[in-house]
Order: structure tokens, then sequence, then C-alpha cells
């Protein structure tokens, strides 16, 4: 069984300004950077060590990524790691919007639908997963991303903590959530 950690991305700006994020970018706080390299130790002490790297090429998770790695490996930007796409939503309030699950509610706004972000998700953690000598795996991405990449895997999505942790085990075409 080979191993997967996906990561959601430091606290930002934007998180604390509880501004809707999607393909827009916000610096990492200091708390943010804090969580990478809180995690970064926390992978050394338990002797996690990484054959391969990727990231969401938004800026948040990319610097998220780069303090975790440091330079010890290269971190593989794929567009397919991005946050929900939410069209003109993005840069609004979280108070606006409606109690989740949002569902297609983002399409009137030129945004995707839950089920495209995650089948997105899927697909794309599915293909780096089943790449070969894809042993020990870490993907940083975004909260609604991961929420609902781990919705798909245990039927229940709950939105991760910046900084989160989510280890996935993977074999044979199949994930299963191992800790969080």
């Amino acid at each position: 069984m080979a191993d997967l950690y996906l990561v959601r991305h430091g606290q930002t700006e934007l998180n604390v300004q509880n501004i809707l994020q999607g393909g827009h970018d916000s610096p990492l706080t200091a708390r943010g950077r804090e969580q990478a390299l809180a995690t970064r130790a926390a992978f050394e002490v338990c002797g996690i060590f990484f054959d391969h790297a990727y990231s969401s090429p938004l800026g948040r998770a990319r610097y998220t990524a780069e303090l975790i790695v440091g330079e010890d490996l290269p971190i593989e930007l794929v567009d397919d790691l991005r946050e929900w796409r939410l069209g003109s939503l993005e840069g609004t309030s979280n108070r606006d919007m409606p109690p989740q699950p949002w569902g297609d509610y983002p399409v009137a706004f030129g945004g995707e639908s839950e089920v495209q972000l995650q089948s997105r998700m899927v697909a794309v953690l599915s293909r780096i997963m089943a790449r070969p000598q894809h042993d020990c795996v870490l993907a940083v991405s975004h909260g609604s991303a991961c929420q609902e990449f781990l919705e798909y895997v245990t039927g229940r999505g709950e939105l991760p903590d910046n900084g989160a942790v989510l280890h996935f085990g993977y074999c044979d075409g199949a994930f299963s959530l191992l800790d969080w």
C-alpha cells in the first residue's frame, strides 16, 4: 500500500478576513508559515520522507509545499489540485454564502459544481498515485478541494483546518483514510 499525505495550505490573509479565495490568491500569514513548518517537523519526527511532492500552482499551496519539503525534493505543480472554482463569488465574503453543501450553487456564478470539484480531485489524485514508484506522496491543496476528496473516500466531508494533514492509503486504485 502507498501513502498519500494530502495537506491543506497554511492560513492566509484572506482566510483571516473570511473571504472566498477560489482562484484568487493571498499570502500566508505568520501563523500559516508556522503551520507549514510544524508539519515539516512532524513528518521528520515520524520518519516520513516523500518520494514525490505535488502542489496546486496557487501561491498559498505552493509556498506551503516549499516550506514542508524545503530543498529536499522538487515540487510538481498540478492545475487540478486547485481550489474550487467559484466564478464571480471569489473575493466575496464567506458570510454571504448559503450553508454547505453548495452543490451547484457556484455554477450560476461561472464556477464549477461540487460534483465537478470532487471528480477533479479524485481523478488527479488517482492519476498521481497510480504512477510508478509513488510510495509516499505529498500533495498540497485547498480546503474545499480536500473536503470533497475526504467526502469521496469516507462518505463524510468535513472542512479541514488550515495546515491539516489527511493521511490516505492507496492500493489497487482505491483510497482509504488512515489518519487525520
